[in-house]
């Protein structure tokens, strides 16, 4: 019996002679996996659906334990990102971070409506490469359920001074003043009494303020921010990175590229 489904190809591979073998992402049943026959092939029917950051409708069927795409049709293929490079190295980033913090037959119906969006804010030039790359990195940390308290200073509890740090392994922050407290004014520690890794980041108030309304703000108005200080981006973008990798424990190769190609 022949099933259909719409989703977003995050990731390709060859197999075989002519094959391709189709990561993609589904709302209702989160990712799968998609055995695409004659694929690479110029006369095969679904070449225009085979491609990465498609989003289409899939039709497929089942055999063998296996998902074998049968025919579909491209519903947006972001085609223009693959004619910039760092277009292409962003987006490719994106839905290799897509790919990471989704699983099989889970909901991912808000990891799709944002990785769309996302897509779509590249195509055109929307905002800012670097508000897209940080605002996506925070929402991962917030749908896989390791968002940080960003609230209050987790000493003295204090949550509108002006300068903060961000605590990333523990997922708090301190006030600038308890900050100079804590070990007496002394270096801190490699590790902390709990055993994770003291990472320790300068907030200010705008890329704090940013960095809370991205993991508060519903997936629609996720990119509704703006930041125009240089320091405050270039903190916010750090941050949003940096806990994002720690967290996922990983790195991507996608964004080494990416790196390489905005240096």
């Amino acid at each position: 019996m022949k099933k259909a489904v719409d989703g977003l190809i995050l990731r390709e591979a060859p197999i075989g002679e002519n094959d391709k073998l189709l990561t993609v992402l589904t709302a209702e049943e989160g990712r799968i996996t998609l055995t695409a026959k004659g694929a690479r092939s110029m006369r095969s029917k679904v070449l225009s659906v085979c491609r990465l950051f498609t989003y289409g409708n899939f039709e497929y069927y089942e055999k063998n334990d296996r998902r074998w795409l049968s025919g579909g049709s491209a519903n947006n293929s972001f085609f223009s990102i693959c004619e910039d490079l760092e277009r292409f190295s962003l987006a490719s980033y994106i839905v290799q971070v897509a790919d990471d913090i989704t699983g099989e037959g889970v909901d991912a119906s808000d990891v799709l409506k944002m990785t769309l969006n996302t897509l779509y804010c590249i195509e055109k030039g929307l905002k800012p490469h670097w508000q897209i790359k940080a605002a996506y990195e925070l929402f991962a940390v917030s749908v896989s359920g390791m968002s940080p308290d960003l609230s209050e200073c987790d000493l003295c509890g204090e949550g509108d001074k002006s300068e903060y740090w961000a605590d990333v392994m523990n997922g708090s922050i301190m006030c600038a003043e308890c900050m100079k407290k804590k070990n007496g004014g002394l270096p801190l520690p490699e590790l902390d009494e709990y055993s994770a890794r003291n990472i320790l980041m300068p907030l200010d108030a705008s890329a704090l303020c940013a960095a809370r309304y991205i993991l508060s703000a519903p997936v629609s108005r996720i990119f509704a921010f703006t930041v125009t200080d240089t320091e405050s981006i270039e903190r916010l973008c750090k941050f949003a990175e940096t806990y994002l990798l720690n967290h996922l424990e990983r790195n991507f190769d996608t964004l080494d590229f990416y790196k390489a190609v905005v240096k």
